[in-house]
C-alpha cells in the first residue's frame, strides 16, 4: 500500500471528513451541488446503479435515491463518512480507488466526486482500470476534480509529507476507443463561473462508455 493511500485511511479521511462536513450538509442540493445539474441532463432511469468514489457521508448519493430512484453505492477513506453514509440507506464501503469492492460491470454511472488530485500517482493506472472494470458498457463516468493542462505537484498543506496533485482527468480515459467526452467544462473553484485564474480551476467532464459493437 502506497504511503498517501495509507495516511487517507488512517487519519486524513476522518479529518477532511470533519474539516468539511458542515459546509457540505449546508449545500442545496442540487443547484449549488457542482454535479448534479448536469446528471440531470443524463438519460438516467429509475433502477440503475451508480457509484461515487469519494462519497464522503452520501449526500449527493442520497439525493440521487430519493429522487431519481437510482440504487446508490460509495466509497471514501473515511470510516466515519462511511458509517454516516451506511446510516442514511447507502451501500457504502471504506476503501480507494484502485480497489473498488464491486463485480465486473456493475454500474450505470460512476462518479469520481473530487478525489483524484489526493490520489497516488502511482495508482492511476489501476484506478482507471479499476472504474472501467466495474462500469457497463453503455454507461457514464463522471469526473470532478482540479484541472490543470499540464501536471502540477504541490504540499497538501493540512499533513506534511502528502502531496496534492493537479492534472486534466480526461486524460485517464480519453485515450480509449470506448470512452467519448461528450462533457468537459472548467470553472472557477469557489464561485463556479468563469475564469482565467489558472490556480483555480475545476473541471467537471462527462463520459459515455460504449464499445460500439
Amino acid at each position: 500500500m502506497t504511503e498517501q493511500k495509507k495516511i487517507f485511511l488512517q487519519s486524513e479521511g476522518n479529518a477532511w471528513f470533519n474539516r468539511n462536513k458542515q459546509a457540505l450538509a449546508e449545500t442545496s442540493l442540487p443547484d449549488q451541488d457542482r454535479i448534479l445539474p448536469d446528471l440531470l441532463e443524463l438519460p438516467l432511469q429509475p433502477r440503475m446503479k451508480v457509484l461515487e468514489i469519494g462519497c464522503g457521508s452520501g449526500n449527493r448519493l442520497v439525493w440521487l435515491k430519493e429522487n431519481l430512484a437510482l440504487e446508490c453505492s460509495g466509497i471514501d477513506p473515511s470510516a466515519q463518512a462511511i458509517e454516516v453514509a451506511r446510516s442514511r440507506g447507502i451501500d457504502a464501503y471504506q476503501g480507494t480507488a484502485d480497489s473498488l469492492p464491486f463485480e465486473k460491470s456493475s454500474f450505470d454511472l460512476v462518479i469520481f466526486g473530487f478525489c483524484l488530485y489526493l490520489c497516488d500517482r502511482s495508482d492511476l493506472f489501476q484506478i482507471s482500470q479499476e472504474a472501467d472494470r466495474v462500469l457497463k458498457d453503455q454507461s457514464w463516468l463522471v469526473i470532478l476534480d482540479f484541472f490543470s493542462p499540464t501536471p502540477i505537484s504541490r504540499p497538501y498543506h493540512h499533513f506534511s509529507g502528502v502531496s496534492s496533485y493537479k492534472m486534466d482527468c480526461r486524460t485517464l480515459f480519453d485515450w480509449h476507443p470506448d470512452y467519448i467526452c461528450m462533457t468537459h467544462k472548467i470553472r472557477d473553484h469557489v464561485e463556479n463561473n468563469y475564469t482565467d485564474e489558472v490556480q483555480n480551476w475545476v473541471s467537471l467532464s462527462i463520459f459515455r462508455k460504449s464499445s460500439f459493437e
